[in-house]
């Protein structure tokens, strides 16, 4: 009974952890710089390609179609981008923002995934502990790759002068 309870605890420490990676990473650009536009459009697709990769990987015990279960993922998180995280950036600090675009994540991968055109023959379902740890992975892996794919050129950094 004991190993049970400090196997249970562990799981959600590391739950608890991984939930908050996005705190440390502020994944998304805040401040587009409109000089370097393309070379935001190309790490922006590299780091969507990355994010919904893992996502779609860690579905796949779950018995998701691969491919489709890839791209309705690759354009529902475009759409979490435009229509929520770029709308609040300016309004909501990025502390409460990046846990915020995690959760409205993980809250897609469920609702996305019970759409019966993406599960395989031996779909098992989708938990909320799964979906939220690979929409933190997910996120987290997309920061870096837009780390280091460009080093973030598309960000203003004003000199104070």
């Amino acid at each position: 009974m004991e190993r049970f309870t400090v196997a249970v605890m562990r799981a959600r420490l590391s739950i608890l952890v991984l939930s908050m990676m996005p705190l440390i990473a502020c994944a998304n650009p805040v401040q587009i710089d409109g000089q370097s536009l393309i070379a935001f459009g190309i790490v922006a697709f590299a780091a969507l390609v990355v994010e919904s990769g893992i996502v779609t990987l860690a579905m796949v015990s779950c018995g998701v179609s691969v491919v489709p279960t890839f791209f309705i993922l690759a354009l529902a998180n475009v759409a979490l981008f435009l229509f929520a995280f770029l709308p609040l950036t300016g309004r909501v600090s990025l502390w409460f923002l990046e846990p915020g675009v995690v959760l409205a994540d993980t809250i897609l991968i469920k609702l996305v995934l019970s759409a019966p055109f993406l599960q395989g023959a031996g779909f098992l379902g989708v938990t909320w502990r799964r979906a939220l740890v690979a929409s933190s992975l997910g996120n987290t892996a997309s920061f870096f790759v837009g780390v280091l794919a460009s080093g973030a050129p598309w960000i203003v950094h004003e000199t104070g002068m």
